[in-house]
Order: C-alpha cells, then sequence, then structure tokens
C-alpha cells in the first residue's frame, strides 16, 4: 500500500467514477485501475463495485474509506512537519464549525499567525461531526464546537458567549411576522434548534436556509428578510439603520467551546493560545 493508491481510492471514492477520477489526478484511466485493483489486492478486499453508469463503495470499501482519510492525513501532517522543522518549532492544525470562524475564530488566528510566526498553523472550516471524529483520530490538535462532545481523554475549555439575535431589513416588525416574511433559517446546532423550537413551536417552516451566518447576511442585504445572527456580527449595522433588532424576538444564547487532547504534545501550548482568545 503506498499513499498515491490511498489518494486514488478517496478520488474515485468522491467522484464514483473511473475517468472523472483520472481526469482530476492527471494520470490515465488505467494508471487508476491499476492503483484500485494492487490496493485491493494488498487488502485482498474488492473495494469498489463497477458497472458501466456508475461505481460504489462495497461494504469493504465503506469501513476502509475512514481509514484511507486517517492515514492520509497523518502522512501529509508528517511531511508538512518535517519539511518546516527548519522555519516552524510547533505545528498546530485547527479545526471549528464555519460560523465560528466568522466570529470569533479569525481574528484570534490572526494574532497569532502575526504574532507568533514560529507557530505553523493549519485551518479548517468542517462540519460538527468532521471535527468529532477527527478528535477521535488525533488528527486536529484542537476543535472548537458549540456543544462539546462526550469524548474520552479531551479537555473542554469554554471560550466564549455568542449572543444571537433576530435581526431584520425593515423597521418595526414583530416577531411573527419576521417568521412568516421572508425569514432564513441559520443552522447554529442542536441547542439552538431546542430553543428556537420551544420558542417558536407555530412557526411557518422557512424557505430558505443556511449554515453560515455569512450567507444569511448577504440575502438580507440584497432581498430582505430575516435571521437569528450574532449581535457581534450585525452590530455596525444596527448603528447604521441597515438592520434593525426585531424587539419582541427573544435573544438566544449559545457557548463556544475549545475541545482538545487531555495528554497531547501540545497541551500547554494550546493553554496558552486560549488565554488570548
Amino acid at each position: 500500500m503506498d499513499i498515491e493508491q490511498l489518494k486514488t481510492f478517496l478520488e474515485v471514492e468522491r467522484m464514483r467514477n473511473f475517468r472523472k477520477a483520472a481526469e482530476n489526478l492527471c494520470i490515465s484511466p488505467s494508471a487508476i485501475s491499476a492503483r484500485i485493483r494492487q490496493l485491493e489486492q494488498t487488502l485482498g478486499l474488492a473495494l469498489f463495485r463497477r458497472d458501466r453508469q456508475k461505481v460504489s463503495l462495497t461494504p469493504a470499501g465503506e469501513r476502509f474509506e475512514r481509514h484511507a482519510r486517517f492515514i492520509l492525513g497523518a502522512w501529509e501532517r508528517a511531511h508538512e512537519e518535517i519539511a518546516l522543522s527548519d522555519q516552524v518549532d510547533k505545528r498546530l492544525t485547527v479545526a471549528g464549525v464555519t460560523s465560528l470562524w466568522e466570529i470569533l475564530l479569525q481574528d484570534w488566528l490572526n494574532n497569532i499567525h502575526c504574532n507568533a510566526p514560529l507557530i505553523g498553523l493549519r485551518a479548517e472550516a468542517s462540519a460538527y461531526e468532521g471535527i468529532v471524529q477527527k478528535l477521535e483520530q488525533g488528527s486536529i490538535d484542537l476543535g472548537f464546537l458549540y456543544e462539546p462532545p462526550q469524548l474520552r481523554d479531551m479537555v473542554v475549555q469554554e471560550v466564549g458567549d455568542v449572543s444571537l439575535i433576530m435581526v431584520s431589513e425593515e423597521k418595526n416588525i414583530s416577531v411573527d411576522d419576521a417568521l412568516s416574511e421572508g425569514y432564513i433559517r441559520v443552522d447554529w446546532g442542536t441547542q439552538f434548534t431546542s430553543l428556537h423550537e420551544d420558542y417558536f413551536p407555530q412557526r411557518p417552516i422557512a424557505a430558505v436556509r443556511a449554515n453560515i451566518a455569512s450567507i444569511a447576511l448577504g440575502l438580507i442585504d440584497n432581498c430582505g428578510g430575516a435571521a437569528y445572527l450574532p449581535t457581534s456580527l450585525v452590530n455596525e449595522k444596527l448603528e447604521q439603520g441597515k438592520l434593525f433588532k426585531v424587539e419582541d424576538a427573544p435573544e438566544i444564547p449559545l457557548k463556544a467551546y475549545a475541545i482538545f487532547h487531555m495528554h497531547g504534545e501540545h497541551r500547554n501550548l494550546i493553554e496558552q493560545l486560549l488565554h488570548t482568545l
């Protein structure tokens, strides 16, 4: 088994087509087939079902996919660490849900990058499930989430409060009207969903949903409507009179958490950096 075989396997899995995978990897379809065949021979298992219309994973292929990503990720991190050893003292891989990058993490990362150039950084925006999986695998050093997972040997540290308010481009709009006229439902996680349903059990189903605050904000700016957005993100527009708070809509508070390995080699550094967040 080699790294190119793993990359090929994951590209075929992503595209579900040998020819398209070959185009993306700039090799011939026959080379793709040969790499997959060699990988299957090494494992002693068929990884793909092949027919004229599509390619799909076998049960063995589905189980192998997670391990292939872990092995490839570990290889890339090892290669980067060795290649950059003359330039940086330590290297951290940080992942957070996308909305936290928008409202909390970007300035923190900027500060580290500008003031601690000997710390090499790899930053990722990912979904909750992906971050939890990478924490379990040890493929990231530090994760940021709204809802801390129940994982063994992890330190969970609260790092911030996120205040969500309903805003609209229309002044003096009632919450009932805001929910029915162009409301954009932003996915802020399970805790937000539960509170949202408690507050608005009879609400209409939102025609538009988003998982990133900036998408909802862009839609409101250009097309009107309302959404729950972080106070820190909309303060300037509220002051300029470009947005208005829906006064009878309840504020929904969330907390942001940092999660890292209790026995990780970078624990001391992580704790120092979190003090600046």
